[in-house]
């Protein structure tokens, strides 16, 4: 996966380099909102697609709304058990091609807009570095809670915060309850202070 976020014309080529040699696994995306999608590919097949808690043809129409995206794909041979809902023909051609005119014009504008963004002064570096155990226990107790894209969350996370404590809250909003989160949370500060 790029370390960077891409135009999702780019991400949507590489997910289309996956189908054509037939991949199977679980193709996770991320947008800069840090909102998350899961494409199944199943010998190049797409089997379901997830995106912000929608399911299948409402999650390509999401998707469709995103600019841009980091992609990464887990190889998972699984054989699939069938869908309940397929996509719709048309959802299928937008996702395997069709979203190429579409999204030419806007990744020419977000291509103007990086460009811009490059000229400007960068942040400064960050001075703190998280300890590589304490990065691995967060992930290890969210891979519990967030299933296969924790670690594409963890990372995320802690590319813009240093605290663990921090990336700790963060991680729990991506939980469905607010009992959900406060589990989470208990769990991971006692997993990381059994480090100390």
């Amino acid at each position: 996966m790029s370390h960077e976020f891409r135009p999702l014309i780019e991400v949507l080529r590489e997910l289309n380099a996956l189908v054509q040699i037939e991949a199977s696994g679980f193709v996770f995306l991320v947008t800069e909102e840090l909102h998350s999608g899961i494409i199944r590919l199943h010998n190049g097949q797409v089997k379901e697609v997830t995106f912000r808690m929608l399911r299948n043809d409402e999650a390509v129409q999401g998707l469709s709304m995103v600019s841009t995206a980091k992609l990464r794909f887990q190889p998972n041979d699984i054989p699939s058990y069938g869908n309940k809902m397929a996509l719709n023909p048309a959802s299928m051609k937008w996702l395997l091609g069709g979203f190429e005119q579409e999204l030419a014009g806007r990744s020419e504008t977000t291509a103007a807009i990086a460009a811009a963004s490059a000229r400007a002064p960068a942040p400064p570096p960050a001075t703190a570095r998280v300890d590589k155990r304490v990065r691995d226990t967060i992930e290890q107790v969210a891979v519990n809670y967030l299933g296969p894209i924790a670690g594409m969350l963890c990372q995320e996370a802690f590319e813009t915060r240093h605290d663990p404590r921090q990336v700790v809250a963060h991680l729990a909003t991506y939980l469905n309850s607010p009992q959900e989160s406060r589990r989470f949370v208990d769990d991971a500060h006692k997993a990381l202070d059994m480090l100390r």
